[in-house]
């Protein structure tokens, strides 16, 4: 599958009259300048706190920024406000996104989904949200992978320690077959031993070598 890239869907542009500041702001986003965009951004909001347009440019001028609880937070205020299912994606989409970009595969996939189905002929997030997808399930994977291999290293039990013990005296009386048996039978009842699992290897090529 190609994969796509993740980026911020654009600002709206804003050009109503009383919205001055917000129209600063476009031209501070536009030069890059992101920290002087999110000021004239949250200035227009004080006069303007339900244009659902000011918190959608104020969640990208936050997010270039890299401040991604405060731009998650104003798109879904955008979200709230937002009238179609159109623009409702267009946050969903970018707070996906956002998270994606951040490796957070799980909740960029949720989201990008919820893009989806608000507008389920994008394909651009079609395209996103598949590879979420592959990466969420690879990390769920290597997770799962990780959870097995803590569970293989779980410090040895006193019963494993004695049976440990137990088989180094053996060895030490040169019973390595003996030695090689007992820490067989005691792996078998208590996953523990496995901690030892050099030692048991050696004393069993031992073991064979004498043979």
């Amino acid at each position: 599958m190609k994969q796509s890239l993740f980026y911020i869907l654009l600002a709206f542009i804003l050009t109503a009259a009383g919205l001055g500041d917000a129209r600063k702001g476009n031209d501070a986003y536009e030069k890059g300048d992101y920290v002087e965009a999110e000021t004239f951004y949250r200035s227009a909001l004080e006069e303007n706190p339900e244009n659902a347009q000011l918190y959608f440019n104020l969640g990208n001028a936050l997010a270039k920024q890299d401040k991604v609880q405060e731009a998650i937070d104003a798109y879904l205020e955008f979200d709230k406000r937002a009238e179609s299912n159109s623009e409702k994606a267009l946050a969903q989409y970018n707070i996906g996104t956002l998270l994606a970009k951040g490796e957070q595969w799980k909740p960029a996939k949720m989201h990008l989904r919820n893009a989806l189905k608000l507008n389920p002929t994008d394909v651009e997030t079609k395209q996103n949200y598949e590879l979420a997808s592959s990466k969420a399930e690879e990390e769920e994977n290597e997770q799962q992978q990780e959870q097995q291999q803590n569970q293989e290293q779980k410090e040895p039990s006193e019963y494993a320690l004695a049976m440990k013990q137990q088989a180094e005296k053996l060895v030490s009386e040169k019973k390595y077959k003996q030695a090689f048996d007992l820490m067989q039978q005691a792996m078998q009842v208590d996953e523990t031993v496995s901690n030892f699992k050099d030692f048991i290897e050696r004393i069993g090529a031992v073991d064979q070598i004498n043979n």
